[in-house]
């Protein structure tokens, strides 16, 4: 008798497994957003380091100055996929930033935008989505096994696709001239690095303005790294799902009645979007078993990329506690 699995729940879109928070009309037009000249598009799968990446582009942007709320974030760069006519919302600042984690394709792509992909390696993706799907009630996985989030996350049956099919096409356009191809890794290695490689595909002057010192002595590019840190952004990245100043997106919340188990200080309709930001949380989820299903999915989703190179290292440690025995622990994760 085959085992039967659970799974986070998804809406069905065209045949395609959806966001919950999404309707028909806005991931269809969504799939068919073009940017605009000037445009700062992100691109990234759920749970790669979306809000690092564009918390860093609005410090760039604004000057170091500090978000005030979620709020504020949203309205500065929203998600392509959450609205019937995105191309009603102009820049709030210099630049008309966006975000979305629908693929990126070359057939959407407009040379005279600018493109931000940002990668985290699959086993750390893995566990940070298991942490969000059995946190947010939308979708019906609050006491969902990690074995079952697993073989979920290896048949790509996800509310935004396949994982591996979405990092491999992102990583096809890493050299395109307006494209900028980041890791999670990357910013957790050397955060100074990327702020600066970001401010620089935005515009030189940015780059420029990050090394002139302040009225206070410091320069610009210290300001963001501070201002850009976890215990920073914890106290900003609050999702309200009881109250959003986008009407649509409002009601679209209300209908759902979201509550979260990661209740931001008691209240189940707050939700930190931040957890830890740190690599390498995997080794505490997966048991050596999963880890050799996890590679299998790899090699068959990945063939032909080289992709997996980006995390070569994480790779060797993976397929080398993979070969280890089970543990009466890790036995009881399945």
């Amino acid at each position: 008798m085959a085992l039967t699995r659970r799974q986070p729940y998804a809406q069905i879109i065209d045949g395609e497994p959806r966001c919950p928070l999404a309707t028909p009309e806005t991931i269809r037009n969504g799939l068919q957003f073009v940017a605009h000249k000037g445009d700062l598009l992100q691109v990234s799968y759920l749970r790669s380091g979306t809000h690092w990446v564009q918390y860093i582009i609005q410090l760039i942007l604004n000057d170091g100055k500090p978000i005030d709320s979620y709020d504020e974030f949203h309205r500065r760069a929203r998600n392509v996929e959450y609205y019937a006519d995105i191309s009603q919302y102009k820049a709030i600042g210099p630049v008309r930033t966006l975000r979305t984690h629908l693929p990126l394709r070359l057939e959407k792509l407009n040379p005279e935008a600018k493109y931000v992909y940002v990668a985290r390696n699959p086993w750390d993706v893995c566990v940070s989505l298991y942490h969000l799907v059995t946190s947010l009630s939308f979708y019906r996985f609050q006491d969902g096994t990690f074995d079952d989030f697993l073989e979920t996350f290896l048949t790509g049956c996800l509310p935004y696709g396949c994982y591996f099919e979405h990092l491999v096409a992102g990583y096809s356009l890493k050299d395109e001239p307006n494209v900028l191809f980041l890791t999670y890794e990357e910013l957790q290695r050397d955060i100074r690095e990327v702020v600066l490689r970001v401010a620089s595909f935005i515009g030189e002057h940015y780059l420029k303005a990050l090394k002139e010192n302040g009225e206070e002595g410091q320069n610009l590019l210290d300001v963001i790294i501070r201002n850009s840190s976890a215990e920073s952004m914890k106290k900003v990245m609050v999702f309200n799902f009881s109250e959003c100043s986008d009407p649509d997106v409002d009601r679209r919340f209300k209908s759902l009645n979201i509550t979260t188990n990661s209740a931001h200080e008691g209240d189940t309709t707050r939700h930190n979007c931040v957890r830890n930001c740190k690599v390498g949380k995997w080794k505490e989820y997966f048991s050596p078993e999963q880890l050799r299903r996890m590679e299998t999915t790899i090699r068959e989703k990945t063939k032909g990329s080289s992709v997996m190179d980006l995390w070569r290292d994480i790779r060797a440690e993976a397929l080398r506690m993979s070969r280890e025995k089970e543990t009466p622990a890790s036995l009881t994760q399945l």
